[in-house]
């Protein structure tokens, strides 16, 4: 039978084998993934099946060999399946128990210090392929690893060239850092563009089980592999590193130093405890002037009422606060500044009173007036601070935004804070930001403030009139009082809203109303337990 002429295009089979591409940790956030483990996957079954269509396509014939192994070996989550193309890579202890745990035996490998050329050669041909390596299982949890001598072999047979020549991307979690840390560098290569560096260090609890592994023993040791990997991967883009309960001010300052000009992203955060940082590290960031995106979860480590100098980042444009459960002023909240930044997310802002919220709101339209996409979390849960119950409008606080006439999306989560959100806000916000696509205002009110955030037809019909590209709008409550249905226009506005959000519910006559009159284009589930019993949220006659 005669080969379909299509067999003969790489192009076209390539194409076909790259359906088979899938990723576990795909679509997973950089900092989610320090504790994923690929092996427990939702989708192991589906994984299994896929790795053994390709491997059995490679064998089909000469047309699929090729392009199957590319994709079949374009990501590892273990070295061992690599290694074990050597016949002398042997299995030598059995179900050996864990420093850290007895729930996760490991098998040990070990690597000779000799092959023959022509198993050298077959291993070149398949870490060729590779272009992901995801080591995200810390040691505790590994089912599998190496002796210590097989680290060693690999510099014996690779020497100071790269096992994969042509990864992108790079994830290893290192609990040994006497061993790991250089084993890791005989895989970073020029070609790498990402790498996710997971210190699992956990303070006293290491401290006690492996007194050798101390804070003083990691830092010198991270600091050095971060000066190697600066050096190696020359088109470095994108790094992150947990640094679990270590301090991270040597680290920057050696980033700062040695970091190589392609660097655009820079994560530093701790999955626990927030990794520490003195003000001379934290300004060690201003060498980094190729940076374009920071997301930080750190304490500066500073006294109360002591001022740290401003750090200017001039290429700056996307600057973000995971969740920081320290107290406000030792997070970076309004101490970088940019010119050029277009989104700024907040995640925990502590709630200390009206003039603290708008001094903090006052120097973000100072230090980034092109800004575009704000988001942040407010709550009243503050640290050794009493919380001010009487209630106020936000607007009081968040006017010095309305200068940033260039928002196009605004996020506010207000929790435990005495604040109201009504028309007044949505009709400001409408006004001075008419590029808005997306509002989302939610105010998860304190008990005695039951009317903490409610909309009506003033500030819809604001919105409907100023801000022509709003897709997505948010909001804790919609009442249509009688007073303002005269404010209706006699036709209806040709909205391109989409997507309605009411956190407290919507009655089916208010919703009715205003799709027919405001956003006709709108497609929102009711559910009726919210709403059939509460009388507040229906429409008057």
């Amino acid at each position: 039978m005669a080969t379909h002429h299509a067999l003969a295009n790489i192009d076209i089979v390539d194409e076909v084998f790259q359906w088979f591409d899938y990723e576990l940790t795909h679509g997973y956030p950089l900092e989610q993934t320090s504790d994923f483990v690929a092996g427990e996957s939702a989708g192991e079954d589906v994984e299994i099946e896929r790795r053994r269509s390709l491997a059995s396509a490679a064998r089909t014939c000469k047309s699929f060999h090729e392009p199957a192994l590319r994709v079949l070996w374009r990501q590892l989550e273990s070295l061992i399946p690599f290694f074990s193309l050597l016949p002398s890579f042997t299995k030598v202890q059995e179900n050996v128990e864990q420093p850290f745990s007895s729930w996760h035996p490991r098998d040990i490998y070990h690597l000779p210090d000799y092959v023959s050329s022509h198993e050298r050669e077959r291993l070149r041909k398949y870490a060729d392929f590779v272009r992901i390596l995801y080591l995200a299982t810390p040691a505790p949890t590994r089912t599998q690893d190496f002796t210590p001598e097989s680290w060693s072999s690999m510099r014996t047979l690779f020497g100071d060239q790269p096992i994969f020549p042509n990864v992108h991307i790079l994830h290893w979690s290192v609990v040994s850092p006497r061993t790991e840390f250089p084993g890791m560098m005989h895989f970073v290569s020029p070609t790498l563009q990402q790498i996710l560096l997971n210190c699992c260090y956990w303070g006293s609890y290491m401290d006690a089980r492996m007194p050798d592994l101390r804070a003083s023993t990691w830092v010198p040791l991270l600091s050095s592999t971060t000066a190697e990997i600066c050096l190696k991967a020359s088109r470095l883009s994108q790094l992150t590193v947990c640094m679990g309960e270590l301090d991270a001010s040597e680290f920057i300052t050696v980033l700062s130093h040695s970091h190589p000009s392609t660097l655009r992203g820079l994560t530093v955060f701790g999955p626990h405890h927030l990794p520490h940082i003195n003000i001379s590290g934290f300004m060690g960031l201003a060498r980094i002037v190729s940076l374009e995106r920071l997301t930080l979860s750190v304490v500066i480590d500073h006294q109360p009422g002591a001022s740290i100098p401003p750090l200017d980042l001039p290429n700056l444009l996307e600057f973000r606060i995971p969740y920081c459960p320290a107290p406000a002023h030792m997070v970076p909240y309004d101490t970088i500044t940019s010119a050029r930044l277009k989104v700024l997310d907040i995640s925990k802002l502590d709630y200390i009173g009206m003039p603290v919220l708008r001094r903090v709101c006052s120097g973000w339209a100072r230090a980034f007036p092109a800004l575009e996409v704000l988001s942040f979390r407010l709550t009243g849960t503050v640290w050794d601070q009493p919380l001010h119950t009487e209630t106020q409008p936000l607007l009081s606080a968040l006017e010095p935004l309305l200068t940033l006439r260039q928002m196009r999306s605004f996020t506010l989560s207000c929790v435990d804070v005495p604040v109201t959100v009504g028309d007044a806000e949505l009709t400001a916000f409408s006004e001075a930001w008419p590029s808005l696509v997306e509002l989302q205002v939610y105010n998860m009110s304190i008990p005695d403030n039951s009317r903490g955030s409610i909309a009506g037809l003033p500030g819809l019909l604001s919105l409907a009139t100023n801000c022509p590209m709003l897709a997505a709008l948010g909001i804790g409550r919609i009442v249509l009082f009688p007073r303002d249905l005269s404010m209706l226009p006699t036709g209806r506005f040709d909205h391109r809203l989409k997507t309605l959000r009411v956190r407290d519910g919507l009655a089916p006559d208010a919703y009715h109303l205003i799709r027919d009159k405001l956003f006709p284009v709108i497609n929102m589930r009711l559910h009726k337990a919210v709403w059939e019993d509460e009388e507040r949220y229906r429409c008057p006659p």
